[in-house]
């Protein structure tokens, strides 16, 4: 017995939970994304904005603050279409414009209510982007071109609907659109923006075309070999661009309570609304990015340019300062061009929505 070996066993070390290290991996993951860093960046001008001025924090003030971003977040939301396709608009502006002057006029002369004024919002919008789409797609002119083309045009437009007159008398219900609440202190005006964000977060997460324009901004050559209708997507982005824009057009009018020519423009709306969509993480090379950091960036942008104004900071100086914003963007865009946005997260839990590398080949 003694020469016979006894059966050497061994013994399974089980694997140590790694859940630590992968919370930590997961709170990694969360910080890069462009979406908490703007909550944290908003929250903390206006702690510090507050620090300075302690009536800076107050329900009136927030949400003042809350309702004037509207506009623009809705603008920006629209924008996103057409960067998603490696493309740009700053025909914006007027587009809210027209929309803004021509439904104004029908409600301040036939007392119609915005519940009848939204379908032609919505429908002189999509006209208007509609034409850009068009051109882009069919004539082949860059993006930037045609638009600063038809921003002329559209600005011509709206100038002559307008005239020497103006928007100035709007019926009860824009007012009571304007300061109504649906609970203390949350504004229909608030509601509505998110309610836009959230359509259209859904739009691009759950449908087909949304998830064409992914896939156009990622690679269009694998788009048209994949059987994707490329020129019928970039012409939907602009026409959807533009009847977001319309519908901005009727939100800017139940904010401001009227309208006059240049609507839109005088307040440097296509400048921000681009810089809100690159804040916020959407690139101009198209494939990557969503509606919720453009969303949050239009409330971070308005938040600032309020702490600056309480600050002291001379007016003229707020272009500047969303120029150093938008330069920082891009930076920041550049050095995290390898990771993903929490548009690219979510797709990534869902086979069906694969994302394909990004190139600049054309069919």
């Amino acid at each position: 017995m003694s020469g016979i070996a006894s059966p050497v066993e061994h013994q399974v070390i089980p694997a140590q939970p790694r859940r630590r290290d992968s919370r930590r991996s997961a709170a990694l993951r969360l910080a890069r994304r462009r979406e908490p860093l703007l909550v944290v960046m908003t929250l903390a001008v206006f702690f510090l904005t507050t620090a300075l001025e302690p009536s800076f924090d107050t329900s009136g003030n927030i949400n003042f603050m809350l309702e004037s971003a509207m506009p623009l977040a809705v603008l920006a939301v629209g924008q996103t279409m057409v960067c998603l396709v490696r493309g740009i608009d700053v025909s914006f502006a007027p587009i809210l414009g027209i929309a803004a002057v021509s439904t104004g006029f029908l409600a301040q002369d036939d007392g119609s209510s915005y519940v009848l004024m939204l379908p032609l919002a919505l429908a002189i919008g999509a006209g208007l982007g509609l034409v850009n789409g068009l051109f882009v797609t069919y004539a082949r002119i860059p993006p930037i071109i045609t638009t600063l083309g038809t921003l002329s045009v559209y600005g011509g437009i709206e100038l002559s609907l307008v005239g020497s007159s103006a928007v100035q008398t709007l019926p009860n219900s824009y007012a009571t659109l304007n300061t109504g609440t649906i609970l203390p202190d949350i504004s229909y005006l608030l509601v509505i923006g998110v309610v836009v964000m959230i359509l259209a977060a859904l739009f691009l997460w759950r449908t087909t075309i949304g998830r064409a324009l992914y896939a156009v901004g990622n690679n269009v050559e694998a788009a048209f070999r994949a059987g994707i209708r490329v020129n019928a997507v970039l012409v939907s982005a602009y026409a959807l661009t533009g009847l977001i824009a319309g519908l901005a057009g009727l939100v800017y009018l139940v904010y401001y309570r009227g309208a006059e020519g240049g609507s839109g423009i005088t307040e440097n709306l296509n400048l921000l609304s681009i810089a809100a969509v690159l804040i916020g993480g959407t690139t101009l090379t198209g494939g990557k990015g969503g509606v919720v950091g453009p969303f949050l960036a239009s409330i971070f942008i308005t938040v600032a340019d309020e702490a600056v104004l309480v600050a002291g900071v001379n007016p003229d100086w707020q272009p500047a300062g969303v120029g150093v914003l938008l330069l920082l963007a891009i930076m920041l865009d550049r050095n995290q061009s390898g990771r993903r946005s929490l548009r690219e997260v979510l797709l990534a839990r869902h086979p069906k929505l694969p994302l394909t590398p990004p190139s600049e080949a054309t069919p």
